[in-house]
């Protein structure tokens, strides 16, 4: 039996916390925390016309970026809010196909350590498998994206 879906439509805008492979501490003994701007644009139009529920684009604006992270800050925010936006319990089934789930990454220096060169600008639609055993996402692959500027 099918499942229906529900979800509450909307776009979604938070900051979204990572760390890198990099730990070590500054000379105050500092870990530098790294952030990267999250939307997630649920139940809109244009998504909907391409049979995507969701929309996800992860945005960095200086080096490292989140490139290397993608899978764990995707795990992250799968978990922290789809249990919510679309009533789908991690511990159960998927509800959401990844095929109904678009993710971007994007990386825009030209806003942030690099202003106003966009020769480094890249947007990448990212695909990867959700391993329902370890409610976490994995091997990630890359394709270039149209880059969304906000």
């Amino acid at each position: 039996m099918k499942k229906e879906i529900i979800m509450h439509p909307g776009i979604y805008r938070f900051k979204f916390p990572y760390v890198t492979g990099h730990l070590v501490p500054n000379d105050a003994g500092e870990v530098t925390v790294y952030d990267c701007d999250v939307e997630m644009r649920v139940g809109q139009e244009e998504d909907l016309r391409e049979g995507k529920l969701v929309t996800i684009i992860i945005t960095s604006y200086s080096p490292p970026g989140v490139q290397n992270r993608i899978e764990h800050i995707a795990t992250k925010i799968r978990l922290t809010f789809f249990d919510d936006i679309f009533h789908e319990l991690h511990w159960e089934k998927a509800i959401v196909s990844e095929e109904r789930i678009r993710w971007i990454e994007q990386h825009l220096f030209s806003k942030g350590s690099n202003p106003g060169n966009t020769s480094h600008d890249q947007s990448l639609e990212v695909t990867m498998r959700w391993d329902a055993k370890k409610h976490a996402y994995c091997e990630p692959s890359w394709k270039t994206a149209q880059i969304i500027y906000n």
